[in-house]
């Protein structure tokens, strides 16, 4: 029983709810297009990727999330240079679309994505984005028993199935180069209501969420880069949770190194109030992918978890 009113609570978002509302990833190490529309179009390339988490296996109606991406830059021929030699800026478009179940609820959206990327120096970049399209919510109440059979008695459950089709818009921003990345992007932006209780004034919003994160590659050798990085996520009426990430790559070349090189990586991150992940992959052939993440769960909850998997597969075209 108390497993069913933890998910009840956690995933209605009552004003006193302190949990994220937004689906969670320890993969966008290696695609940070899932936290921001401007980032879309960054690589140049056609980037393709999909991925699938099982979060606190062990844990009655625990999410289960699958998701699938693409973005790619918009006319590259013509952006490197203008009449006068300068860096000219170019656009970026994409889609996002996932979808995640967690017990009684289920949360399913598909979104498209436009950026334009402003050049600031030759090597250094100023994008702006925005992530549009729609969001379904749905919750059913057969699937929640309360305690003396008293879901006719609970305003939630009594008042039946949830079935909430909404717009839905995230905004970003992005500064980037091949060295460093700044990134600021706001989820979920009308706050639209998905469910009021009938006879209460009491209603359910889908919370406004603000991302903050930030990383710079450092070259320690010739084939090696260590990337540190920052992600802060903050709700309202929830305490800020920041990840705290090392990735490192070894590139298998003996020239330059581009994004294009058969590499592995590895990496570590620590999410406060969560969990303690580890992550690995690889990049072969120059274009496919292949990264897998294991988070070791530290909050309360790792008495009835032993841990979340999550896996994702990417495909490149140059």
């Amino acid at each position: 029983m108390k497993k069913h009113l933890f998910l009840l609570f956690f995933l209605l978002g009552t004003t006193a709810a302190v949990a994220q509302q937004k689906v969670l990833s320890s993969q966008y190490m290696t695609n940070y297009y899932l936290l921001n529309p401007a980032v879309a179009g960054f690589e140049k390339d056609l980037n393709f990727k999909a991925g699938f988490r099982n979060q606190w296996v062990g844990f009655e109606g625990a999410p289960t999330t699958f998701y699938v991406s693409g973005e790619t830059a918009l006319f590259k021929d013509k952006r490197r240079r203008g009449r006068r030699g300068r860096t000219q800026g170019f656009h970026g478009v994409g889609g996002y679309a996932y979808s995640d179940r967690t017990g009684p609820t289920s949360q399913t959206a598909a979104l498209a994505s436009y950026a334009y990327h402003v050049p600031l120096t030759r090597e250094l970049y100023f994008s702006s984005g925005v992530f549009a399209g729609f969001q379904q919510f749905k919750f059913d109440p057969n699937k929640v028993q309360l305690a003396d059979n008293s879901n006719h008695i609970d305003p939630v459950t009594r008042s039946g199935a949830i079935n909430a089709f909404m717009p839905d818009m995230t905004l970003g921003t992005y500064l980037h180069s091949e060295d460093f990345f700044v990134g600021v992007s706001l989820f979920q932006v009308f706050g639209n209501k998905f469910f009021e209780a009938e006879n209460s004034d009491d209603a359910s919003r889908l919370a406004r969420h603000l991302f903050v994160s930030g990383g710079y590659n450092f070259d320690v050798k010739r084939n090696l880069t260590l990337s540190p990085s920052l992600l802060l996520k903050y709700v309202t009426a929830a305490p800020i949770q920041a990840d705290i990430n090392v990735k490192g790559i070894y590139h298998f070349t003996r020239r330059k190194r581009t994004i294009y090189d058969d590499q592995v990586w590895a990496g570590l991150s620590f999410r406060t109030q969560d969990a303690l992940i580890g992550l690995v992959g690889a990049q072969f052939q120059q274009r496919y992918q292949v990264s897998y993440s294991y988070d070791i769960t530290v909050s309360p909850l790792r008495h009835q978890s032993s841990g979340s998997h999550e896996l994702m597969v990417g495909f490149r075209v140059k």
